[in-house]
């Protein structure tokens, strides 16, 4: 027995020696991918805090600001009416700012031939029932512009039409009529005013029959 342990006694230096290059590798392994981990989580956690402050970050309101909510409304307005002055838009602006976000709005654009053939007096006697149809104690939609016409509702804007074709049938083009009628005018309906993106598109029927 004395033997077996001087051999192994012998031989104990010799095994920690060999395996001493292997534990120091592991151990510069394992810090290696200690220092990785730590840098990966501390890289995702800035990134949270990031995208955090992004979304509590508030943005101030100014007059600028407010005034880009709104331009979508004057874009919309200088599309549909683009001979208007910017008085005339400014004015538009105003009539515009008293209407319910999603309420409809009628603007018609004159058609230059139907005045040639029947009189300016006479496109403003339409005008003028446009403004007033349906309306009592002299309430008028169209705030005197003769043009814009403000309406609770697409189902009255729509009785509307219906009772202005009844009075004034020559204001609309009658397709299958053999005379060549002009129609009034060309009819834009508005919706979505004073928020961001206003909503706007031409009917080409309005005036069609």
């Amino acid at each position: 027995m004395g033997r077996w342990y001087t051999q192994c006694a012998g031989n104990l230096p010799c095994g920690l020696l060999e395996a001493v290059p292997f534990v120091f590798v592991a151990f510069i392994i394992a810090n290696i991918f200690g220092a990785i981990w730590l840098l990966l989580r501390e890289n995702a956690r800035n990134v949270e805090n990031i995208g955090n402050n992004k979304g509590n970050k508030q943005i101030p309101m100014n007059d600028n600001n407010i005034n880009e909510i709104f331009l979508s409304t004057r874009e919309a307005l200088k599309t549909i009416l683009p001979q208007a002055s910017n008085k005339d838009i400014e004015k538009y602006e105003e009539q515009l700012s008293k209407v319910n976000n999603f309420d409809p709005v009628l603007i018609i654009i004159a058609n230059q031939n139907w005045i040639n053939q029947n009189t300016y007096v006479n496109y403003q006697a339409v005008m003028y029932s446009f403004a007033t149809n349906n309306l009592q104690n002299n309430r008028r939609r169209d705030e005197d512009s003769l043009s814009i016409f403000h309406f609770p509702n697409l189902t009255e804007l729509y009785t509307v039409r219906g009772n202005i074709r009844m009075q004034y049938p020559n204001a609309f083009f009658d397709r299958n009529a053999q005379s060549q009628q002009e129609p009034i005018g060309t009819a834009w309906i508005l919706t979505n005013v004073a928020v961001h993106k206003s909503d706007y598109a031409e009917d080409d029927s309005f005036f069609v029959i």
